[in-house]
């Protein structure tokens, strides 16, 4: 794929960003709430954004008597910069981040997991097979984040050492994926939709964190909008869970569409996209939550005063 294309991707997203925030609520159906509580949750352009997505579409977040606002963001630097300014009651984020909030002095708690995958390819002229054939190889991804969080716990399963292989930092996605298209590294860790992308174009499915165990990615509200906005909160996830219900049980075909829309795949893609299978709000394990911890400890990203108590609220879970 060309970087015009990327940028063109990054169009899209923009463009949705401005849609979701500027559509005005649907009135409410006979015997259904009036719609009146608001919260703004920034999204980022990947998968686990999908059951939000139909959570607003089918109106389900309505049924729960909820405005919900949602702000779109091209990157996590922008998301984060949201939400600290205080533009955003909750995000999509990752553990790791949420260890970096809590070690700058920002309150969040995660309150839920969601199902965002991370893929790690090799560039199809790389020459790699294997994960074993790694060791020496250039590989792309974004420093002290969970792309490398995760990278390091793959390469930890697979019997790697880290620094066995060359970590080469590209912060920007599509950065990442152009420099592995044109052989200027040999593999990448990506998101979803950059990863399809690169498998497209002939790139090879090395891991995901999904087959490793690995579940990074959560959704998130500032314990200022827990404390205010408890009931909001719940609700959002009660709609949530009917949105993983919905999607878990009906043809991709009924709302390809919009995920095509929200996402940014290409065109081409209609009849090939796959989605996990979506779970209900459940927050991550404590195992889970110390791993991330140790690793950012390490780092120099988090204090090791940090305990897996304070990076959760389980004000979502039923």
């Amino acid at each position: 794929m060309k970087l015009s294309k990327i940028l063109i991707f990054i169009s899209i997203v923009s463009l949705l960003a401005s849609a979701l925030t500027g559509c005005a609520p649907a009135s409410p159906a006979k015997n259904e709430p009036e719609v009146k509580n608001t919260l703004t949750v920034g999204l980022t352009p990947a998968v686990d954004a999908i059951p939000f997505i139909i959570a607003k579409e089918n109106g389900y977040f309505e049924k729960q008597g909820l405005d919900i606002q949602f702000e779109v963001f091209k990157s996590a630097k922008d998301r984060d910069a949201a939400f600290q300014s205080g533009a955003l009651d909750g995000a999509l984020s990752d553990i790791v981040g949420v260890c970096l909030y809590q070690n700058g002095g920002f309150d969040v708690k995660i309150t839920s997991m969601t199902d965002g995958d991370f893929l790690f390819v090799a560039g199809k002229d790389s020459g790699i097979q294997s994960m074993q054939a790694l060791k020496g190889k250039k590989v792309a991804l974004s420093e002290k984040t969970v792309i490398e969080y995760t990278l390091d716990k793959m390469l930890e399963k697979n019997g790697i050492k880290p620094e066995e292989i060359e970590k080469v930092a590209i912060p920007a996605i599509p950065v990442r994926l152009e420099m592995l298209k044109n052989n200027q590294v040999d593999a990448a860790l990506l998101p979803e939709p950059f990863a399809t992308f690169a498998l497209k174009d002939g790139a090879l499915l090395l891991d995901t964190a999904y087959s490793e165990g690995m579940f990074p990615a959560v959704s998130v509200f500032t314990q200022k909008a827990i404390d205010a906005k408890g009931k909001e909160i719940s609700a959002f996830y009660a709609a949530y869970d009917e949105a993983v219900e919905y999607v878990n049980k009906t043809p991709i075909a009924e709302y390809e569409a919009i995920v095509i829309k929200t996402i940014g795949y290409p065109e081409d893609m209609k009849g090939k996209i796959e989605l996990p299978e979506y779970r209900k709000t459940i927050l991550p394990t404590d195992s889970e939550l110390a791993a991330a911890i140790d690793w950012a400890v390490k780092k120099g990203l988090a204090k090791d005063t940090l305990k897996p108590s304070n990076l959760v609220n389980d004000i979502g879970v039923k």
